[in-house]
């Protein structure tokens, strides 16, 4: 959202001496390093409250509240105020008050198991933080639309483990008489010979096709009338013959879908594709230099995002965002008694 003009201040822990994936997810935003367990420190985050149209947290279900930010505490100072949690399990039912990260919320929700096969195996990426984060983002504007007609506020919930059910939707629909067949595990290449991943020379490709599809491709044409393992081996046989870009013509020319596999995630951060999109965004960091990250996935015609400055140090904003509520003379006074920190707190 701070890409697209939202004004962000985060708010992270002294009690924390790492803040994860920084450098990432915290560009654009204001950054203060503030010990919510002392009681200035709980009054200042009132005093930004007063300015605030959302307030975003990720604990589990009770911290917040032992702290005093919870949900109630907080529409109690500022009714109209949309608050937003998000964490691992959500706020209500029988595991609520665990805890939790990306890799849990893939074992909750077969995720890994369908990732591995016949071991449960971790993907190796954030899906679920990311895609929380969006679904988060999602439900704020959704309230914000919402508060716009009524002037109410709301509690928005959403965690990892819904993102992680709602990623697997196509597998989950049950009926009588289905058949449960997923597909599952690393080796899977997709569903079926005409959906999946073929080697061809030099690299791999993913055909999406339909059978009547390759009697346009001449060198493919011998397959059409084949099925089941007879198709999968036919045209394992003849994409090995021709590199990936000779085919990957060849297929779309045809009206096939079909795609180079990209090997690592430097190349795709590097593509035209990307870098047209806006996908690939390079922004000059203080501490680090040139820093390339991904940009915002949704391009508005008339106001597109702005890339805006990098994630800055944590802590780094301190005195801008007291400042916001007329206290940035007594930074020097709040460093001292350790209720801000500026120094110290590792970006991750």
């Amino acid at each position: 959202l701070a890409e697209f003009g939202a004004e962000v201040i985060k708010i992270d822990s002294p009690h924390r001496p790492r803040v994860a994936f920084h450098n990432d997810v915290n560009r654009g935003k204001d950054s203060i390093v503030l010990d919510l367990k002392t009681p200035e420190g709980l009054e200042i985050f009132w005093e930004l409250l007063e300015g605030a149209d959302v307030v975003v947290q990720n604990f589990r279900k009770g911290v917040a509240d032992k702290l005093g930010v919870g949900y109630e505490a907080v529409k109690a100072r500022k009714p109209d105020i949309v608050y937003a949690s998000l964490n691992t399990y959500g706020q209500i039912g029988p595991f609520a008050g665990r805890p939790g990260h990306e890799q849990i919320a893939q074992a909750a929700s077969g995720m890994q198991e369908r990732y591995g096969g016949e071991r449960p195996v971790l993907a190796p990426f954030a899906v679920n933080d990311y895609g929380t984060g969006l679904m988060g983002a999602y439900g704020v504007m959704l309230a914000l639309l919402e508060r716009r007609r009524t002037g109410r506020g709301q509690h928005v919930d959403t965690a990892l483990a819904f993102t992680a059910t709602m990623f697997q939707s196509l597998l989950l629909p049950s009926y009588a008489g289905k058949e449960w067949n997923e597909p599952r595990g690393q080796d899977a290449l997709g569903e079926g010979p005409l959906y999946r991943a073929y080697e061809a020379s030099d690299g791999w490709l993913f055909l999406a096709a339909r059978a009547e599809q390759l009697g346009s491709v001449p060198a493919l044409a011998h397959a059409a009338k084949l099925k089941g393992d007879d198709l999968t081996r036919a045209l394992e046989e003849g994409f090995r013959t021709q590199t990936v870009e000779s085919w990957t013509a060849a297929l779309q020319a045809a009206g096939i879908g079909a795609h180079r596999v990209v090997e690592d995630a430097w190349e795709l951060m590097e593509s035209e594709w990307a870098k047209t999109h806006g996908l690939s965004v390079t922004r000059e960091h203080d501490g680090l230099g040139p820093v390339t990250t991904i940009g915002p996935s949704a391009r508005l015609s008339r106001t597109p995002p702005e890339p805006g400055k990098p994630a800055p140090r944590p802590g780094s904003d301190a005195k801008l965002v007291l400042a916001s509520i007329g206290r940035d003379g007594d930074l020097e006074r709040l460093v001292d008694s350790g209720v801000v920190v500026t120094e110290g707190v590792v970006a991750g």
